[in-house]
């Protein structure tokens, strides 16, 4: 499911992303970047929509392997182009209940203080 979530954030389809959003994240989602605080599916699509525009050509990928114990899952991740793939690196720590991400802390290295 957390591999899942680099696929969704890389999906510029609206309707496709949203609809995988549905699958692996709860209705009411709440994700706590450090700029913006989104709750809900449609507001994360979006928001996925507007930060993939402002940077064509990026694609999230995968640090390391997925960590998880109990209901949390941490995943770290670089987002950037193909020639600089490293351009943007972070942090994700997923709250998962009901077999879906309910909750979505984002560190992004350097932003986050």
């Amino acid at each position: 499911m957390v591999k899942k979530h680099l696929e969704l954030w890389t999906e510029n389809d609206s309707a496709k992303r949203l609809k995988l959003a549905g699958r692996i994240y709860a209705e009411n989602i709440r994700v706590i970047d450090p700029e913006i605080i989104l709750n809900g599916q449609i507001e994360v699509s979006d928001f996925i929509g507007r930060l993939l525009e402002q940077h064509p050509g990026f694609k999230f990928k995968m640090v390391n392997a997925v960590e998880t114990h109990h209901n949390t899952a941490l995943l770290s991740w670089k987002f950037g182009p193909t020639s600089k793939p490293e351009t943007i690196t972070g942090t994700d720590i997923f709250t998962i209940a009901d077999n879906k991400i309910a909750n979505l802390l984002v560190f992004v290295n350097g932003v986050t203080k």
